[in-house]
């Protein structure tokens, strides 16, 4: 006669016994579906949040002369803006910018210094800031008497100037994306000055769009239209306001030609 210790060693060992024993035929069905599952491929790019290398380069917006922290006006307030974008992991910013360059200067830059070709080689976006100054030389150098043929012989360097500049950028990295910022007009008493910081937006937007995955950040009506003082105290560059939101202009126009870029 069995005692309930002996029934309870049967039980157990039953149990035991069950675990073991071989799958079913469904079960093996099971197993085969999920190593299907695991070879299935890899999600997009843009699923993946990215770090991201970005060059600055150009005159002294990019420099951030005007920024009361003195931290580079709109470069490092950029960084925190893109790094909120859910593609988007890390950034990271080179800042060339140099107060008073022109377009000629700072193509001279670009083909002579190494520091900034192999950060331009590295990048995954370029922002380019230009043309202010080489306005400011024809204003300053035939002021009272300009004319508008003086600004006309301007332009058309310029307009070859920054095509060379996209040129070199295109060479060095035919991936990134690269973003033109537009002239605003400081002197908005100066109805004949706002006709030609257009002129010069618009030789620049003919320019950007010969290039793909480029984009032309206009800044213009920000400084026209607002309500607020947006200028330093010297009445040209920008304040603390106004690279806040020249960061928030940029970043807009930047993300999608830079996402396309990475696909």
């Amino acid at each position: 006669m069995k005692t309930w210790k002996n029934i309870g060693l049967v039980i157990v060992s039953s149990i035991v016994l069950a675990s073991c024993t071989l799958p079913t035929a469904g079960e093996h069905e099971q197993v085969k579906r999920e190593i299907y599952l695991e070879n299935k491929p890899l999600p997009d790019k843009t699923f993946i949040p990215m770090d991201v290398n970005v060059v600055s380069v150009g005159d002294s917006l990019t420099e951030g002369v005007g920024d009361s922290t003195g931290l580079g006006g709109y470069v490092p307030l950029l960084e925190v803006k893109l790094e909120e974008n859910d593609l988007i992991s890390d950034v990271s910013i080179m800042n060339y910018g140099k107060k008073g360059n022109r377009s000629d200067q700072l193509l001279k830059r670009m083909k002579e210094d190494n520091e900034i070709r192999m950060s331009l080689q590295s990048a995954d976006s370029v922002i380019v800031t230009i043309g202010g100054n080489d306005v400011m030389q024809v204003f300053r150098s035939n002021f009272p008497s300009l004319t508008y043929d003086v600004f006309s012989t301007a332009l058309v360097q310029y307009e070859e100037q920054l095509t060379n500049v996209f040129s070199i950028i295109r060479s060095l990295n035919p991936q990134a994306s690269i973003v033109l910022l537009g002239i605003y007009n400081p002197f908005a008493d100066i109805q004949e000055m706002s006709m030609i910081i257009e002129e010069w937006n618009t030789v620049s937007r003919k320019i950007t769009s010969q290039w793909e995955n480029t984009a032309f950040i206009e800044v213009e009506d920000i400084f026209r239209e607002s309500d607020q003082n947006l200028l330093h105290t010297d009445y040209f560059h920008p304040n603390d306001r106004g690279y806040l939101l020249i960061a928030n202009r940029i970043k807009e126009g930047m993300l999608p030609v830079l996402i396309d870029s990475q696909e």
